[in-house]
């Protein structure tokens, strides 16, 4: 990716994100367009977004999740999605406007999961 005077004279301006970016760059890692939200998450942290990636996994399974009683399975939901299972059910609502059998593939339910539950990220992806 090219960047030219003006966009990086822009991206050096940016408090919240220059400082991100700076040590993103030095650790040897490609320069992406950081004006896009979706490449700003490669900014944030292996553990941030690893719990984003298991949100956006888990959403398209919530619906069928609800009907889950054996506690076997609700013990195994809640080992392979930490953090995850059983708090999601409380943010289900907030989801019902999008088609969720493709979340990961939506910015806009993206936008809205780091407005709801991420946001430091909320605030580097969309400022």
């Amino acid at each position: 990716m090219e960047l030219d005077l003006k966009s990086a004279r822009a991206l050096v301006a940016n408090e919240l994100l220059w400082p991100r970016v700076r040590d993103y760059l030095a650790a040897g890692k490609p320069l992406l367009d950081f004006s896009e939200p979706a490449n700003r998450l490669e900014l944030l942290g292996k553990d941030t977004r690893r719990q984003i990636a298991l949100w956006l996994e888990a959403l398209p399974k919530a619906a069928q999740w609800k009907t889950v009683v054996d506690g076997a399975t609700v013990r195994q939901l809640k080992a392979d999605y930490p953090g995850v299972y059983p708090e999601i059910f409380r943010f289900l609502p907030y989801f019902a406007k999008f088609d969720l059998a493709m979340a990961a593939d939506q910015p806009e339910v993206l936008k809205c999961l780091l407005k709801l539950k991420f946001h430091d990220a909320f605030a580097l992806c969309y400022s």
